[in-house]
């Protein structure tokens, strides 16, 4: 037995070791080479300008003198000529009794609707014995399963349980004393009100802040600093208004403008304005005129059709005006790199290893880059006559593909290749030539499945070009894209191709000594 536990101790430390041995290299791995990823999702960025200003309406304030009024009329409603927005009270008194009215004729309703409800639960009689019964019909409707008579035998509950504000329970007596109670006061206040009427069609706000006679053409005759000031400027508010009606369809937005941007827009140029969290999306606005500028800014109003109603409340205001949207795949600008590729001599390239460090110098650019895939030796050249190709007498240059990469910057233009030549140095090497040439489909050049063909002119007219890395597996795949935009820390991409970027893709965006085909553990 002691030999048995014995044997168990040591195979049991045994594993407890191997097992930290190997934790311990994993984490010593992750800290010395950590990767970092993200997912890629379809999104839409834009291009905008910011922009502050005030939204402008065509407005006529309602006013009145009398003192008891009940404005009717709700916020953002639609309103015909000659309809009711507010009531005049002639008293105190005939307030009072309005109010009431309106809490009977509420009251009313309730109780109306509970004793519609109550079904064959009679409220009269021993209520502690209506409280039981009605229990118990609800018990007996769980235990049928029917969701119709279990509501039906809640709402009889409901109504014996809870009472009115005056205490008394909805029965068919307590309605009755509430109808009459009702009938006996309208006939009391019949010749207590009169009705305030808006002589126009229009759209009704009880926000009256003051601006209300502000007009485009006059906020197009501002400068922006008196815009500014317009703005900020205290406001004098009718005390005899109740509200306002808008009169018009249409309404306008008076903002102040870069001056770069105001350049390039013209009367009745369509544009897209955003108003962030005030209005969910894009509002299509015509530029109406073109107002005063000062210094790098400039007046211009907009003219909107649509978003009234949920611009109701809104006064000053800032906005954007979108140019251009972008949509395509978002990544991290820290995943996006630059590659090129070129020939080197055989053993130039050979003694490359990918993830090495590199400086590639190209039409006078000295670029900080990593070795990205190196292929296989290739011949060029003719053979003499009677030569045979790998013979002791084929002299013919060998050269090898390299592929290089460098993350990307907005600072940094493509390097020029149109000199078709370049070097590489390594840290303590010289320079080594290399022949660049970067217009070519590397993958099924380094497969050698296609001879690259270097007479013709026109493929030196190439685009920039670009790539990501991808968590293939536990594996660095690379990936050529497209750039369509950049943002200060996002950009878009897009990507064609069997092997081509995707949504839901794992792009790495920090790894060390980064190249395609790095196994990570």
């Amino acid at each position: 037995m002691k030999k048995t536990d014995t044997l168990m101790r040591v195979i049991s430390l045994i594993v407890f070791l191997a097992m930290a041995a190997y934790l311990g290299f994993y984490i010593v791995r992750r800290i010395s080479d950590p990767v970092q990823t993200a997912l890629t999702v379809t999104a839409t960025m834009s291009d905008a300008a910011p922009m502050s200003g005030l939204v402008i309406r065509d407005e006529l304030i309602i006013r009145s003198d009398q003192q008891y009024i009940d404005v009717s009329a709700k916020d953002g409603a639609k309103v015909a000529a000659d309809e009711a927005v507010a009531t005049v009270y002639g008293s105190e008194e005939a307030l009072e009794r309005a109010n009431r009215l309106h809490t009977l004729s509420q009251e009313i309703q309730e109780v109306t609707a509970s004793l519609s409800r109550a079904g064959n639960i009679q409220v009269s009689g021993d209520r502690e014995q209506t409280i039981y019964t009605a229990i118990s019909g609800i018990s007996a409707a769980l235990r049928g399963g029917s969701l119709t008579d279990v509501d039906a035998q809640s709402s009889a509950l409901a109504s014996i349980l809870f009472r009115t504000e005056t205490g008394e329970t909805a029965t068919e007596e307590y309605l009755q004393q509430l109808q009459d109670e009702f009938d006996q006061l309208r006939q009391t206040s019949a010749g207590d009100i009169q009705q305030i009427t808006v002589g126009q069609n229009g759209t009704f706000s009880t926000v009256v802040d003051g601006y209300e006679g502000v007009d485009p053409e006059y906020a197009g005759q501002l400068t922006p600093t008196e815009l500014r000031e317009l703005i900020a400027a205290d406001r004098v508010v009718d005390t005899s208004s109740i509200g306002k009606l808008i009169t018009s369809f249409n309404w306008y937005y008076a903002a102040i403008v870069p001056r770069e941007v105001a350049r390039d827009l013209v009367a009745g140029m369509h544009v897209k304005l955003s108003f962030g969290r005030y209005y969910d999306g894009q509002l299509d606005a015509d530029v109406e005129l073109l107002g005063r500028a000062e210094d790098d800014e400039q007046v211009v109003v907009f003219r909107m059709e649509k978003g009234m109603a949920d611009m109701l409340a809104v006064r000053a205001v800032s906005a954007d005006m979108v140019y251009e949207e972008f949509t395509g795949l978002r990544v991290p600008l820290r995943g996006l790199y630059r590659y090129y590729a070129g020939y080197m001599g055989a053993a130039d390239g050979e003694s490359l290893t990918e993830g090495q460090a590199v400086t590639l110098s190209l039409g006078g650019q000295d670029i900080a880059a990593r070795v990205s895939e190196v292929g296989s030796a290739s011949a060029v050249g003719d053979l003499p006559a009677g030569v045979e190709s790998g013979s002791a007498a084929d002299l013919r240059p060998r050269r090898r593909l390299v592929v290089f990469c460098w993350p990307w910057s907005a600072d940094e233009g493509p390097a020029d290749a149109s000199s078709g030549g370049g070097t590489v140095t390594v840290p303590g090497r010289e320079a080594a030539p290399m022949n660049v040439t970067n217009y070519y489909d590397y993958a099924t050049v380094i497969s050698g499945r296609e001879e690259l063909d270097d007479s013709d002119p026109d493929k030196w007219d190439i685009p920039d070009r670009m790539c990501v890395f991808t968590m293939t597996g536990m594996q660095a795949e690379r990936k050529l894209v497209s750039l369509i935009y950049a943002g200060d820390e996002y950009c878009l991409l897009s990507s064609t191709g069997t092997d081509a970027l995707r949504e839901g893709n794992e792009v790495i965006v920090r790894a060390k000594d980064l190249y395609n085909g790095k196994v990570f553990s």
